[in-house]
């Protein structure tokens, strides 16, 4: 044992200092991935793809596979629209329209007749009632017919005048819910969906849909003092409403799709607007009772076009 005492503490806490080399074992190996390489793991600037559609995703509810040079600025929805000069854009043939309406109808006639149904018993006891109190307030004047029996007529005054307006407008709302939930199960057909009763009882963008029928309405209304306006507004407009429930835009950028699509294939819709009118003319004719088979063949025609027109998915025939 030594007599020397011991050496006084260090000044700086009594700790030895640090080996010169840091001391510390390095981290264990393994455990953290290596840095990424420069410039490996980021697109080059400018050059990004659109992301995928999500898992179980209907095609034709996205915007077609982007081309250099579109969508050019300010298209609403970001789909281009379709005509020559547009990649994608495909001709109508009325023919195949009308078969694939066809077809599309008796694969799924007992889906799309029973909400037609429904719908147009709707539709006739709202009309029914809205006529029926515009002619209850309307005066009359009686008087007596041949000494024994009477007779009266009736003129429709404020009141009749005030219910037939507030009526239209109402019908008008009630008719674009119903063609908002329709059309949704139609595009659902289109996309080649599995559809049953329910997927036509489901409003899609059902605000959009009023307020854009409601100016479309009120637009033919005026335009109907001049036959030409109403029939141009009506032709111009004739992809409004499907639009809407496909893309999902306001109503104002729907009128404009609308219009735009019409202008780049006038003929083709021409043709559009006038078949599925005839379509709907001849079941007229059948005593009212064909218009249960002409109005789903007639939308389906008009959404067959529609798709057409912008390049969009139309599910192939099915034996």
């Amino acid at each position: 044992m030594s007599d020397q005492p011991p050496p006084p503490p260090p000044s700086d806490g009594g700790y030895p200092p640090p080996p010169s080399d840091g001391g510390y074992p390095p981290p264990p190996g393994g455990n953290y991935p290596p840095p990424p390489p420069p410039g490996g793991n980021y697109p080059p600037p400018g050059g990004y793809a659109p992301p995928p559609p999500p898992p179980g995703a209907a095609p034709g509810r996205y915007p077609p596979p982007q081309y250099p040079g579109y969508p050019p600025p300010g298209v609403p929805g970001g789909y281009p629209p379709a005509g020559p000069g547009f990649p994608g854009a495909q001709s109508l043939n009325v023919s195949e329209a009308f078969s694939w309406a066809w077809n599309k109808f008796s694969k799924n006639a007992v889906a799309l007749l029973v909400p037609a149904l429904v719908y147009g018993i709707i539709i006739g006891i709202l009309a029914g009632a809205v006529y029926g109190l515009a002619f209850a307030l309307a005066p009359t004047t009686t008087y007596e017919s041949y000494g024994s029996s009477y007779s009266y007529e009736a003129s429709f005054g404020f009141a009749s005048i005030l219910v037939l307006i507030v009526g239209y407008i109402i019908l008008m709302v009630v008719a674009a819910a119903i063609q908002s939930a329709y059309l949704g199960g139609l595009l659902d057909i289109a996309d080649g969906r599995p559809v049953t009763i329910g997927s036509f009882f489901k409003p899609r963008n059902v605000g959009s849909v009023i307020i854009a029928t409601l100016i479309i309405g009120i637009a033919a209304g005026i335009g109907s003092f001049c036959f030409i306006v109403g029939l141009v507004i009506g032709v111009f407009t004739l992809f409004t409403t499907v639009i809407i429930v496909d893309r999902k835009v306001s109503p104002i950028d729907a009128i404009k799709q609308s219009v735009e699509i019409t202008k780049n294939n006038i003929v083709p819709v021409i043709l559009t607007w006038l078949v599925a009118g005839a379509i709907a003319l001849v079941g007229a004719l059948l005593c009212g009772i064909g218009l249960i088979v002409a109005i789903p063949v007639s939308a389906l025609f008009l959404v067959y076009a529609y798709r057409k027109l912008t390049n969009g998915h139309l599910a192939p025939q099915t034996p």
